[in-house]
């Protein structure tokens, strides 16, 4: 069966856990919550032991099988967490899996995580035998049309009213980071402005926040003002920026450059790219100018740069973050000087 992560609180609770469950998508914040729901309703059905499996090198799969056979004397079923994280289980555990979902255990809800896969992925045979049997949840970010309507669920949830203003004001700085937008929307609850909130009260709101100087360092990479962009930088640290949202926001820049370069290289014309990519008409010359200054060298640097900066952020390398981010910002602001950067 398949159902959006909205939909699954209403799905648990006319149809119970399916023995596989399956959460798949590009949104973190919606792929956590709909595990955390997955997990809240088994603790009610009785379900209190769970254990979590990450895909990597030394996942024995035949634990799909015997995990059951080791449950304490105190449970009758187990939730086992199954974590894929490129979506890819290779052909043993794409073996593993088929073999699974062909007679899944009953001692054992199995819950499969990933994320969105690619329309190869879902011919594979062991995602089509997982369709068969499982319950498919989907966890994406919504697309651009259907961000406001989102944005007001998400507002009501926290008893927050917001006027059209404030959902399109925020539509347009957190499309792509539910997280930072969830974030948004609890502080703007818990900050006692009049209601309904508009845009210009959460402009005013966010003036000091790190995620309103994220805009600010933007500005100044668009308009290659690296003085002004390293400026805003060192107050995103001084503030303790989240660096997910700094991530998110130089990430963003490299894929909107990339996905510009792409279309003119098909043939496209700039200003039929840039609608594509919803960019404001005011933005055009300076994205213009931000293409034809990166070419496929700096490109290639900066995305190295974006990887690197994952595993600095997450402590999983011997990289300075600051230094990382620094770096990144110089290159898009002077990617002439590429050769001097100290990479």
């Amino acid at each position: 069966m398949q159902l959006y992560s909205s939909q699954l609180t209403q799905h648990l609770q006319q149809h119970g856990l399916a023995p596989i469950v399956c959460v798949f998508g590009d949104a973190p914040l919606l792929v956590d919550e709909s595990v955390q729901q997955l997990r809240r309703f088994a603790r009610q059905q009785g379900i209190d032991e769970r254990q979590r499996l990450l895909q990597d090198a030394q996942l024995d799969w035949s634990i799909l099988h015997t995990a059951s056979a080791n449950l304490s004397l105190f449970s009758s079923q187990r939730l086992l967490e199954l974590e894929l994280p490129e979506g890819k289980p290779g052909r043993e555990g794409g073996e593993a899996l088929r073999s699974y979902a062909e007679q899944p255990s009953q001692d054992q809800i199995l819950v499969i995580i990933g994320p969105k896969l690619k329309q190869e992925q879902q011919k594979a045979k062991w995602f089509q035998q997982l369709s068969k049997v499982a319950t498919m949840v989907s966890a994406n970010n919504p697309e651009r049309q259907q961000l406001p309507r989102f944005i007001q669920q998400r507002a009501q949830r926290y008893q927050l009213q917001l006027d059209p203003s404030a959902v399109q004001l925020l539509a347009d700085w957190y499309e792509g980071n539910l997280l930072a937008l969830d974030q948004e929307l609890q502080k703007l609850a818990l900050s006692e402005l009049p209601l309904p909130v508009t845009a210009a009260l959460i402009t005013s709101h966010s003036e000091d926040q790190s995620r309103f100087n994220v805009f600010a360092l933007q500005e100044a990479i668009l308009a290659a003002d690296l003085d002004q962009a390293l400026h805003k930088l060192q107050r995103l640290f001084e503030g303790d920026v989240e660096p997910a949202i700094l991530n998110w926001a130089l990430q963003r820049e490299w894929t909107l450059v990339f996905s510009l370069q792409q279309a003119l290289a098909a043939g496209q014309s700039f200003s039929s790219a840039a609608k594509q990519q919803r960019l404001w008409r005011s933005q055009e010359p300076a994205y213009r100018q931000f293409v034809q200054r990166m070419d496929a060298s700096a490109m290639q640097v900066a995305g190295q740069l974006l990887s690197r900066l994952e595993y600095a952020f997450k402590g999983d390398s011997g990289d300075h973050y600051p230094t990382l981010v620094t770096q990144l910002v110089a290159l898009y602001c002077r990617p002439q000087q590429l050769q001097q950067l100290p990479l």
